[in-house]
């Protein structure tokens, strides 16, 4: 409850203050750091290659993991970069009377790995490239555009960003919280498969080094981090598959961190004097989307019945051992109106499913414990990752066991994490690749406007991942984005909630609290844990390695 009551409380003082006058200088927050040890080497994992290193182009669990080490956005709260809205690059800002012309002041003392100094020019740069990337390849293009149109960014001088919109946008400053890369290595490479996306050159507090495909992504401090030198001299991404093969390394010494612990692992590190474990909750969702251009997945009591066949608690309880909780929203816990009971309808109950789809037109005619629709057999095409990704996996077979309980016939296929990710989320197209897919996020954040990319649908801007196009959806979300009175529009936001819940485009299932495990010769308390950030920590250059 105090979580979502001090990020409602942040996310008024973004709207209040937009309004007129100058925020406080993000530099505030930079207070001085000594650090009690440096030297040492710092070994996590990932599970999987990253898809790439470029910040404009990769969204992907394993990249961001990694990118949001090497990489700065010009201010925080937006998707992957916690919920503090404030500055990051941007050292202070303010916004005209009418809400159209944001002006933003960047911090004078940051350089690129290369030596380069960062200017106004990077972040134009970043964000026209966001705008106009072929293919639309950029995952948070969407946000740049307003009514189609992109947003006019101009640099009056090196240290000085200003944008100019078409009409208030409320959602502005978190909408432009994405990874600033620099026009002199990134320009003229190809954002799919230049050399940036392995060898990538950031602000940030470590820089890349090394990628072994299969095996590794190595990273060194940067010894010009302007918020100082960080404590390690190496933090190293291995990647391991399997989710024992990580805890495995745990145990062993090969690894150093694990920030979600199988629950059936955990009692390993219990009373353990090697390691520190903490539960700690993740800012996530994971569901099942349907294709809904699809005609067999179009009537929405199909999908509600499909819901209603799931015990999600006992999904919580088999796949992750108990460490989640059942999700009753399409927004994420963190955005300022969820309540854990608010929205209901949906408890598990196997036989009202079966009615639900004998009132659809989903019979078994012949008695075979096959369902039919329109005289062939009702299958379901379920897509997944490969295993070892996030459990994704896991709660597909989990979920294909309920759905074939009440008749359905279900195929479950499993593919890798760069094929699938190239086939759902990189392109807008209609022809999608899958009739069902599990599908998850985290580090979404506290704006509402955020999930607007995966339920909006507009002639600009295409089809979302789901298929989901509902005239009233995209419009509310227009209005959401341009009201600038807190309680109307978070009210706007539970109307769309509300719409999303009845009709089930997507079925929400859990959110994750993760056991989260250190070794005890490295100490983590100065960096502050927090899993709403890519790097999971707020301060990742306060690591440091306590002494032999």
């Amino acid at each position: 409850m105090s979580r979502r009551f001090s990020v409602r409380h942040v996310l008024l003082l973004v709207v209040v203050l937009s309004l007129s006058i100058a925020w406080l200088p993000a530099s505030a927050q930079d207070e001085a750091y000594t650090c009690p040890a440096t030297g040492g080497t710092f070994i996590q994992t990932i599970n999987a290659d990253p898809v790439s290193l470029n910040g404009v182009y990769a969204n992907d669990g394993a990249s961001v993991a990694v990118l949001s080490y090497v990489f700065n956005p010009l201010t925080l709260g937006g998707e992957n970069w916690g919920t503090e809205i404030t500055g990051d690059l941007a050292e202070s800002w303010d916004v005209s009377e009418d809400g159209l012309t944001w002006t933003f002041n960047l911090r004078q003392d940051v350089v690129w790995h290369d030596g380069e100094p960062l200017t106004a020019d990077d972040v134009i740069y970043t964000y026209q490239t966001i705008q106009s990337a072929e293919d639309d390849i950029a995952p948070f293009r969407p946000r740049f555009l307003q009514n189609g149109e992109p947003i006019q960014f101009e640099a009056p001088d090196d240290y000085t960003v200003v944008a100019t919109l078409a009409e208030p946008n409320a959602s502005f400053f978190t909408d432009i919280s994405v990874p600033i890369v620099p026009r002199h290595v990134l320009e003229g490479q190809n954002l799919r498969e230049g050399e940036f996306n392995r060898a990538p050159v950031g602000t940030g507090p470590f820089q890349v080094v090394e990628w072994n495909t299969g095996e590794s992504v190595v990273l060194e401090a940067n010894e010009n981090y302007f918020r100082g030198r960080p404590c390690l001299d190496r933090i190293i991404f291995q990647i391991i598959p399997e989710d024992q093969a990580q805890v495995n390394a745990l145990l062993t010494g090969d690894i150093d961190f694990i920030d979600n612990v199988p629950g059936a692992s955990v009692a390993q590190f219990e009373n353990n004097p090697d390691f520190t474990l903490q539960l700690a909750e993740l800012d996530s969702l994971f569901q099942m989307f349907f294709n809904n251009a699809l005609e067999k997945y179009q009537n929405p009591l199909v999908r509600q019945a499909l819901m209603v066949a799931i015990d999600r608690q006992a999904l919580i309880d088999t796949v992750l051992q108990g460490y989640g909780e059942v999700h009753n929203s399409h927004f994420d816990a963190v955005v300022p109106f969820y309540e854990q009971d608010k929205l209901g309808g949906y408890d598990y109950d196997p036989e009202r499913a079966g009615e639900m789809l004998d009132e659809a037109g989903v019979t078994d005619t012949d008695g075979d414990g096959i369902r039919e629709w329109n005289g062939e057999p009702f299958t379901v095409q379920l897509v997944t990752f490969t295993e070892g990704f996030r459990d994704y996996s896991d709660y597909a077979q989990v979920v294909q066991a309920y759905w074939q309980d009440i008749g359905v016939d279900v195929v479950l296929e499993q593919r890798d994490l760069s094929t699938l990710v190239d086939q759902l989320y990189v392109n807008r197209v209609l022809d999608k690749p899958y009739e069902v897919h599990t599908s998850g996020w985290s580090q979404i954040g506290p704006e509402p406007n955020s999930y607007a990319n995966f339920y909006v649908t507009t002639e600009a801007l295409g089809p979302n991942i789901p298929n989901y196009d509902n005239p009233e959806v995209n419009d509310l979300f227009a209005q959401g984005q341009r009201e600038t009175d807190f309680a109307a529009r978070m009210a706007i936001y539970e109307q769309i909630e509300q719409i999303l819940w009845d009709e089930l485009p997507t079925l929400p299932l859990y959110r994750q609290t993760q056991p989260v495990v250190v070794s005890n010769r490295f100490n983590l308390e100065d960096a502050e844990l927090n899993l709403s950030i890519g790097t999971n920590f707020t301060h990742p250059e306060r690591i440091y390695q306590v002494g032999e």
